[in-house]
């Protein structure tokens, strides 16, 4: 009896503790402010089941959470059998199907035996015969009889304030750096006989600010000796009319049990808190899945989730985090709505299954996933017209990023990342050996009608949109970054946006972590990283400067003081722990250290480290099982993998990099 694992159908794990996750937003006292999409439900009737041939007799018995029964096919003849009954398996092929119904959570097994013990070997259907024969969901953190599924997998930490400052009208508490967990007071002054009022803030200001624009407050009776009450997102507390109350407080910093595999140090100590800054900030938002921010929404946004993504295989490398938010994150068919309403987002979700294939070679999940990869795609391909072009639907939002771009009519940045995702699919296609001539061709024909409808010569840059089969002639850096950076047009074309619209100060800069990512990451396929030095320094290094800990959801250089807050048309809107943020991991790791692979799951990999950003540099880039060390200093540079399968390269020569030898190069 060993080995067993609770079981469910794939998928509802991660779609039930997402969809609550996305049900916890609260705003301005509104309880339960719910997303603005439709968020998925587990299968409420699931067949679980496993066939095996064993020499021997075997004792087998299954446990739920849930109402079902058990049947046993052996020799022609089919048993059922009530659930926690000790069963016999007979020596010969036998197969165990246990069907479960529940309503409203997650029907799950545990099954105790040797051969037939509950593990991924096992396989699920749901009674809508729609997704027959894939592998079951499990976890390592559901082994017992006792554990409870539906209840996420989080570890604790105690913490508390560092700093309390005594007001005329309450006291403020600064507990050093924004966290995320439950509150507590303690040792409450006796008899005390009144509530009070918390208000939470991510900056100072707004802690102390007037209740009527703090996003998140709460009353507390303080009748007790002691009191536990709701998981906040804050930095400070200011607790209000405590006047001759004594108390303590602390928190209970709740966060998943994952530990960094990445680090980097270089001569500029302002950076090296530019990359902790972006490391803590991921961590606080990898939860049940990726949230975009821990206080505001704390919900799963696709194209947030997808920049993670990539923070996380140059940190953490979780894929089980990832996994989990690409699955919540899309939920079950049928699909009534673009994700999170954005079709760029349906997009991102797409592409981010290939780029999880290509950081990890985990062949099972792309294909569990694949039918759903198809009917999103039929969803998007609904919404287009003759020229294969996405046209907004009036349930859509095109977001491309909070920026005044054209998103009106037909637009560009939206057909680019579109004709990206059909190359992508293609990819997951060829890897499935699933005939993929037909995405490659929608690809081309959409690339093709992309640089002769959008590119306008006078001006040597593609244009924001076409509306009523008007050209609007704006130029805008998001559509052109798309074409560098996805390889959507020629040579001679990427070099004319690079002098007309990426270093040209008269277009208008982005503003936004989340669409710097982009540009930067083009510019650093390009090979330039001076830019890349520059925002590190001018823009998250001036949040540094700042006193922030996390990284913000925007950051514009001109404004002063809690303008730096506004966002949303509220004074305190703006998220200042984003996930979105956290990108420099990715920049650095892919192109100061140079690391980053060439075939899935990194079975190769490519080393080419840059001093052009910084002369002493000492880092480590995860692999999927190890990590690559690498050391600049001055005109020499260390590396040692404890991987085979990575290539070095230095000044324009390649070297075979052998596991666990440190090679020593001059550049």
């Amino acid at each position: 009896m060993s080995n067993s694992k609770w079981i469910w159908h794939f998928g509802d794990f991660e779609i039930y503790h997402t969809s609550l996750q996305n049900m916890r937003r609260e705003q301005f006292g509104v309880q339960s402010y719910l997303p603005l999409w439709r968020t998925g439900q587990p299968h409420s009737m699931v067949k679980l089941y496993k066939k095996a041939t064993i020499d021997t007799s075997e004792e087998i018995k299954c446990h739920a959470n849930c109402l079902g029964n058990v049947e046993v096919r052996h020799n022609g003849k089919a048993t059922k059998y009530n659930l926690d009954t000790k069963i016999t398996l007979e020596p010969g092929e036998n197969m165990v199907i246990v069907s479960l119904q529940k309503m409203g959570g997650i029907p799950s097994v545990i099954v105790f035996g040797n051969e037939f013990a509950s593990n991924e070997t096992w396989l699920c259907a749901s009674y809508s015969q729609t997704e027959d024969d894939l592998p079951c969901g499990c976890n390592e953190h559901y082994t017992r009889i006792d554990d409870d599924v539906e209840k996420f997998f989080f570890v604790y930490d105690r913490i508390y304030p560092i700093s309390r400052k005594t007001y005329e009208n309450g006291t403020l508490f600064d507990f050093g750096k924004e966290t995320y967990g439950l509150i507590h007071i303690d040792n409450i002054s006796p008899n005390v006989q009144k509530k009070i009022l918390i208000k939470y803030g991510e900056s100072e200001e707004e802690a102390l600010a007037d209740k009527s624009i703090v996003y998140i407050f709460d009353y507390i009776d303080l009748s007790q000796n002691s009191i536990t009450f709701k998981k906040r997102a804050f930095r400070y507390i200011f607790i209000e009319d405590d006047k001759g109350i004594s108390y303590d407080i602390s928190c209970d910093y709740e966060h998943l049990d994952i530990k960094n595999k990445a680090m980097f140090r270089c001569e500029d100590e302002k950076i090296n808190k530019v990359y902790d800054a972006c490391e803590y900030t991921l961590l606080l938002n990898m939860r049940e899945g990726f949230l975009d921010g821990i206080k505001r929404d704390g919900w799963l946004w696709s194209g947030d989730a997808y920049q993670s993504y990539y923070v996380n295989y140059y940190s953490f490398f979780d894929v089980d985090t990832v996994k989990r938010t690409i699955i919540g994150l899309r939920g079950n068919d049928p699909i009534g709505q673009n994700i999170n309403t954005i079709p760029d987002y349906s997009m991102y979700w797409i592409c981010s299954i290939y780029d999880y294939y290509f950081h990890t070679g985990d062949y099972d999940f792309i294909k569990s996933i694949w039918p759903r990869i198809v009917t999103m795609l039929k969803f998007l391909e609904s919404h287009c017209d003759n020229n294969g072009f996405y046209i907004k639907h009036s349930s859509d939002w095109v977001f491309i990023d909070w920026a005044d771009t054209a998103k009106l009519g037909i637009v560009s940045a939206l057909q680019m990342l579109f004709a990206h995702t059909y190359e992508q699919i293609a990819k997951i296609a060829e890897v499935l050996d699933i005939d993929n001539n037909i995405y490659l061709s929608k690809a081309e024909n959409l690339k093709q009608k992309i640089n002769d409808i959008y590119w306008d010569e006078k001006q040597g840059a593609f244009i924001d949109s076409i509306k009523n089969n008007t050209r609007d002639h704006i130029v805008t850096r998001h559509a052109n970054i798309f074409a560098i950076l996805f390889n959507l047009t020629s040579e001679d074309r990427q070099k004319s946006i690079y002098k007309n619209v990426i270093y040209n100060p008269n277009i208008a800069p982005i503003t936004t972590p989340y669409f710097e990512f982009f540009e930067l990451d083009a510019l650093g396929k390009m090979g330039d990283l001076s830019y890349m030095t520059d925002m590190l320094n001018s823009y998250w290094g001036k949040m540094i400067e700042l006193g922030a800990t996390t990284i913000w959801e925007q950051f514009d250089p001109t404004k002063k003081g809690i303008e730096h807050y506004e966002m949303y048309g509220s004074q305190f809107g703006c998220s200042l722990c984003h996930a979105w943020g956290a990108n420099p991991i990715y920049l650095i790791g892919r192109y100061i250290l140079g690391v980053a692979p060439t075939s899935a799951g990194y079975k190769t990999f490519i080393i080419k480290p840059n001093k052009a950003c910084f002369k002493d540099v000492c880092g480590r880039v995860p692999l999927p099982n190890g990590y690559v060390d690498i050391k600049i200093k001055d005109n020499e540079v260390k590396i040692i993998s404890t991987c085979e399968g990575g290539t070095v390269e230095i000044n324009d020569k390649k070297y075979v990099l052998k596991a666990n030898k440190q090679m020593t190069f001059e550049i």
